[in-house]
């Protein structure tokens, strides 16, 4: 138990001590800060917030696809309840509780618990390689990284979609699965999904990722002018954030992470100062589209129950 406690408290250490960081930026550059043009449109940040909400339902088409390939899918308005309310998971340490919510609201539905356990894996693969392939394009396209075009930035994108497309077959992905599943003690599996499905719902995933991509962007635009020529990097920086943090497992809903790395990143466009404000701001904004939408979900779930329940009682 105090081994358990002193994790959490070294957990939560970190991330503070990543925000202090941020402070301490954004305090020792006030005056670029003071000098920045923030000018808020609020028609913008209206559209930016439904084009990014768009986003999350691109994912559950890939999510169901893999489902359905998989033998185990639900109806669509269950596929929205246990995508959604699975999302609450990323805001607990360990991501654990993500893949487990979802895990278990599938089971409670009589699906199998190894091919449900297969789609959660290959959900989070396709996920990160779609984020992974984005990022990498969009540094072809981004001037100031000079030190990435002088390194051969073509020949590593090259190499590693090579690599992510291979990794991706189903022979691959079946090997890595077991390997891991052995590891539990679990008995192997075996990967009922062809290359094509597993490339279809690779590209939905890439599609989810530049819609959100193209929201992040235009809400960037609704405070702070940036040319539109960085859509792409934008997208690419968005998801590759993102992903370090879905992956970083110390820190929930990957907080203070995937600030750090969207910060990171997005200096190369601006000064550090009004980076870690526009990501500390994006870590706000996404959450309460987050929030917003499982709301209206269970609300809806609640209001069709009760329909249902007065239909009976009829």
């Amino acid at each position: 138990m105090e081994r358990f406690q002193y994790r959490r408290v070294l957990k939560w250490m970190i991330v503070l001590a990543i925000f202090i960081f941020f402070g301490k930026m954004v305090w020792e550059n006030w005056v670029q800060v003071k000098e920045a043009s923030f000018t808020i449109r609020p028609l913008l940040l209206l559209l930016s917030t439904l084009i990014f909400a768009f986003s999350y339902f691109i994912q559950i088409w890939a999510w169901y696809l893999i489902t359905l390939k998989l033998g185990i899918a639900l109806t669509g308005w269950e596929t929205l309840e246990g995508w959604f309310y699975s999302q609450l998971g990323k805001y607990l340490p360990g991501k654990v509780w993500l893949l487990l919510s979802r895990f278990y609201f599938y089971e409670s539905k009589g699906k199998s618990k190894s091919m449900i356990s297969v789609a959660l894996y290959v959900e989070m693969v396709t996920i990160i390689l779609g984020a992974a392939f984005l990022f990498l394009a969009s540094l072809l396209f981004l001037k100031e990284a000079e030190t990435f075009h002088l390194a051969g930035g073509m020949e590593w994108i090259v190499g590693c979609l090579i690599l992510g497309f291979i990794f991706l077959h189903p022979r691959v992905l079946q090997k890595v699965l077991n390997w891991i599943l052995s590891l539990f003690g679990k008995e192997p599996v075996s990967l009922s999904i062809s290359y094509l499905d597993l490339m279809v719902i690779l590209l939905i995933c890439i599609l989810s990722w530049i819609g959100g991509g193209i929201g992040f962007s235009i809400f960037i635009h609704s405070f702070f002018s940036m040319p539109s020529q960085h859509l792409l990097f934008l997208t690419g920086a968005l998801a590759f954030s993102s992903t370090l943090g879905l992956i970083a497992l110390f820190a929930p809903g990957g907080l203070g992470v995937r600030e750090g790395a969207l910060a990171y990143l997005l200096s190369n466009l601006m000064p550090g100062a009004i980076a870690v404000i526009i990501s500390v701001l994006t870590r706000f904004w996404m959450t309460l589209i987050e929030i917003g939408l499982i709301g209206v979900i269970y609300l809806i779930s609640v209001f069709r129950k009760r329909t249902e329940r007065r239909r009976f009682n009829v």
